[in-house]
């Protein structure tokens, strides 16, 4: 049975029915939507165990903090969208000491559920004997071959570089009529303009690992972009310092004013977690995929001369709960 999506999962735990999580190199509190909630499931929890590389957003609510690896310290496979398995190789040891699947084993180790892999090859192994598509593969067959396209088994020992070619692999192609389904998001009077957002090429999602080096350099701050005319009606002027309001939350950021923009959409990023961007989305969502809404939300830009109280209350929160007490966890008796 599938398990729920991290949006059910939210609902579930503000309403105190969802009691732990694990979070393994995702910031949830920075990147999904309608903050405030996010934050609210987050701090209603027993237990948060975040496992990153950075000290993130999400891990101001953790109980329990892990280390994670960079790509230069994994030992593994990856999978692109060509459906080419690579090998990924350590080109250091984990500074941490330990790889993080192995932290994974002696977690489940201790909670009861035994698990004794010696290697990532041995995972590989047992991936290769449970799914059909992936059936020859072995870290072995990647180092001698190089990288192969799944299907990879007994009837493409090569892999599969072009799938469909005679007909559909699952037989017949299977057509879904899907219903549109507008959103309930709209824009009024008092949200008269709609919000995108978006990225920036030197600052990649979150921005834990692009902020760090020289990348602030081209983008150190959240603008919002805004068309001449809308900027012009509000008394807004290049660098302003506006408030950005919807139905959900307030953050503060300067005014970029650009035709880039058509009027009544305004558009910025949500690299830096000083601004806070998804302060304002709302956590309306695709019914099939819940992806949520983040090129729809209904907002106000007015100028202003103070930041957003939820931004200072970040700062105060970041101030008091980012720190980590280290220690060395023993195996169970």
């Amino acid at each position: 049975m599938p398990g729920y999506r991290i949006p059910k999962i939210l609902n579930e735990a503000a309403d105190g029915r969802f009691k732990a999580i694990y979070i393994q190199g995702e910031d949830i509190a920075q990147s999904d939507p309608n903050t405030q909630h996010v934050e609210e499931a987050l701090a209603s929890m027993d237990c948060v165990i975040v496992q990153d590389l950075f000290l993130n957003e999400t891990a101001n609510f953790a109980h329990i903090f892990l280390p994670g690896t960079t790509f230069l310290e994994k030992d593994g496979t990856f999978i692109n969208a060509e459906r080419r398995i690579n090998r990924v190789r350590p080109a250091v040891q984990p500074m941490t000491g330990k790889d993080e699947w192995l932290i994974i084993q002696e977690i489940s180790n201790a909670m009861g559920y035994p698990m004794s892999y010696g290697s990532c090859a041995e995972i590989m192994d047992e991936i290769a004997r449970l799914t059909p598509s992936f059936a020859g593969v072995s870290f072995a067959f990647l180092d001698r071959v190089g990288s192969v396209q799944w299907p990879c088994n007994e009837a493409a020992p090569m892999g599969t570089p072009t799938m469909h070619v005679d007909k559909f692999v699952r037989g017949k192609g299977k057509f879904v009529v899907t219903e549109f389904v507008p959103t309930p998001e709209r824009a009024n009077a008092r949200f008269p303009l709609l919000l995108t957002t978006g990225r920036i090429l030197s600052q990649y999602n979150v921005g834990a690992q692009t902020r760090r080096p020289q990348n602030n350099t081209w983008c150190s701050e959240h603008v919002l972009d805004i068309h001449p005319h809308d900027a012009e009606v509000r008394g807004i002027a290049e660098g302003d310092l506006v408030s950005l309001t919807s139905r959900k939350g307030e953050t503060t950021l300067r005014a970029r004013i650009s035709e880039r923009m058509q009027p009544g959409v305004v558009y910025t990023t949500f690299h830096m977690p000083e601004t806070g961007t998804n302060v304002v989305t709302t956590e309306l969502a695709d019914w099939a995929t819940d992806c949520p809404e983040y090129k729809v939300t209904a907002v106000q830009v007015a100028l202003t001369n103070r930041r957003a109280e939820g931004q200072a209350q970040h700062d105060e929160m970041v101030r008091t709960r980012r720190h980590v007490e280290a220690r060395t966890l023993e195996p169970a008796e």
